[in-house]
């Protein structure tokens, strides 16, 4: 399976995004993702679409958002802090969620306490 044309151009945008803001040459992105660098190209111009696994692979070892190169609208309804709070949830395990939510009340009860104040 790869994906749709629209979608590619999506994905392209956002590889070349990633791999730039993380300063990756396109030969050490590749190495990274363990693909040449013709095909890493190829990706980038939008002339290939990746497999559904090497397109998962892809979005994880970067850190792109797959919904925002699935699903135009979440890309455009979503602030940048929300989409990047998004890709890191992904990589959390149970125990950080435990963490992540005490914190995020903590926050909220703050922010709470902050308005009844003024």
């Amino acid at each position: 399976m790869s994906l749709s044309i629209a979608d590619s151009r999506l994905f392209s945008n956002a590889l070349k995004t990633a791999r730039k803001k993380q300063h990756l040459t396109q030969e050490k992105c590749a190495e990274l993702l363990n693909i040449s660098v013709s095909f890493l190209k190829d990706l980038e111009r939008s002339r290939s679409t990746p497999s559904l696994s090497a397109f998962y692979n892809i979005c994880r070892v970067l850190n792109i958002s797959a919904d925002e190169c699935i699903f135009h609208q979440v890309r455009q309804e979503n602030s940048q802090s929300r989409q990047e709070l998004q890709r890191l949830l992904s990589r959390c395990n149970e125990s950080r969620f435990s963490v992540l939510t005490v914190t995020a009340r903590a926050l909220i009860e703050n922010q709470t306490k902050d308005l009844s104040n003024t």
